[in-house]
């Protein structure tokens, strides 16, 4: 896989994690206008932030290393 396709994977998949968090901010908003807890939703809500930090870095060092290659 060429550097090209690898910047263009990592930012499919922060498009991804984004619409998930998105999905997953309605879960826990319809949870609560229900009455029901939040704690497991926020939780994955926590857990999903945290990929799209990783991903987010991973990308900033391709685009780094990038640079400095001339790619």
């Amino acid at each position: 896989m060429g550097f090209q396709e690898d910047i263009e994977r990592v930012e499919q998949h922060i498009r991804e994690i984004e619409q998930r968090i998105e999905r997953q901010r309605a879960v826990i908003t319809q949870a609560e206008e229900n009455g029901l807890p939040t704690d497991g939703p926020s939780n994955f809500l926590w857990f999903l932030k945290e990929a799209l930090s990783l991903s987010r870095d991973h990308l900033a060092r391709l685009l780094a290393d990038g640079f400095r290659t001339g790619d």
